[in-house]
């Protein structure tokens, strides 16, 4: 039996507290909440779990073997640099930090301790993606071209944070992942505020990677309808990944292709003798066995705290989320300008964070 704490219990919190609760192996001892009606909430409907205002005393009971956090994005680095100190595993809510001198700073701290330290980047534990990571591994689509993310609705508008910090976490994480956590060379990112000042509503941000292939991510909580899809077009098919459709994935064999053809004195090698022909095929929607990705996530961590094991959603992971975020972040403050977060070796740190909003 694993015994954790939570710090945090407010919009996401409730759902950290029934699954890790739902887990056969844990107990949840303790809640931290600030708010007292959250704390009833906790008491009415997990009556097992102990409540207090004060995280500090969560994070110093001897019992504890570790400690989710749920808190705002900017009280993260420093309440799990105190939860690694005191000997505690933590899974922290994404971002990991606001700026990668933050997220470094924890990934060397949790190295030195010998803590597991997860990001709760859900949509790696969602079956659609690890499809879809399967299908490019396995050369389905042939050579990647280039991927369009979107991530819309109309609402939870914050405050501590724009948009981009706030939902193209989840689109940023997928990328990396389909990408063999292969860091982009840079990012372009554009955007425009209109409820509160100097807070993006919307960004539509430019990924590139060294070989070639870009993506494009727009998050918008101002948008009419809610939106979570992305494509993936290839050299051979592609796929449109739709997260609240009831078919999650759809392979399509559509594409370009350019053919040679015979000339009349035998040209054929020559580089403009070819035609380009538009090819139409199957559309395949393979069958996802649909899991509550949180669930697995829970169970991934305590796995990881029984065994030692490096978690899927690790520092490593954690921090490239958190740089990309930040070069965009910077994109942002410079009118769109491109910023460069790896020259395909190795890192190019930026250092705004989210701080200057």
């Amino acid at each position: 039996m694993i015994t954790l704490a939570q710090i945090g219990c407010g919009y996401w919190g409730p759902n950290l507290l029934r699954n890790f609760s739902g887990q056969r192996d844990c107990c949840i001892k303790w809640v931290a909440e600030a708010s007292a009606s959250r704390r009833a909430f906790v008491e009415e409907n997990f009556p097992r779990t102990q409540t207090t205002p004060d995280w500090q005393v969560v994070v110093g009971d001897s019992e504890g073997q570790g400690i989710t956090v749920a808190t705002p994005a900017s009280t993260h680095s420093a309440v799990v640099n105190v939860a690694l100190l005191a000997g505690k595993h933590v899974l922290v809510e994404k971002p990991l930090a606001t700026s990668t001198l933050e997220a470094d700073e924890l990934v060397a701290l949790a190295a030195k301790s010998g803590q597991i330290l997860m990001a709760g980047h859900t949509f790696l534990y969602n079956a659609a993606v690890r499809r879809i990571k399967r299908l490019l591994d396995d050369g389905e689509i042939g050579r990647i071209y280039y991927i369009s993310s979107q991530r819309l609705n109309l609402g939870q508008v914050r405050s501590d944070v724009n948009v981009w910090w706030n939902l193209a976490p989840h689109d940023v994480s997928i990328l990396l992942y389909l990408m063999d956590h292969e860091l982009p060379v840079s990012v372009a990112a554009q955007g425009m505020y209109y409820i509160q000042p100097g807070i993006e509503d919307v960004v539509f941000a430019n990924l590139t990677w060294a070989n070639g292939v870009t993506a494009q991510v727009q998050v918008s909580w101002v948008d009419p309808g809610k939106v979570r899809e992305m494509k993936l077009v290839g050299s051979r098919k592609m796929i449109v990944y739709d997260d609240v459709g009831d078919d999650k994935i759809a392979v399509i064999d559509k594409g370009v292709e350019r053919v040679s053809k015979a000339g009349e004195k035998m040209d054929y090698d020559h580089f403009n003798n070819y035609q380009l022909i538009h090819r139409t095929g199957d559309v395949w929607l393979p069958h996802i066995s649909f899991q509550e990705p949180l669930q697995v996530e829970a169970a991934h961590f305590l796995e990881c705290v029984r065994t030692g094991q490096m978690p899927l959603t690790g520092p490593g992971h954690a921090r490239d989320v958190v740089s990309v975020l930040e070069a965009g972040q910077r994109s942002l403050r410079q009118d769109g300008n491109r910023v460069l977060v790896s020259d395909g070796n190795g890192l190019v740190v930026s250092q705004e964070g989210c701080g200057s909003l």
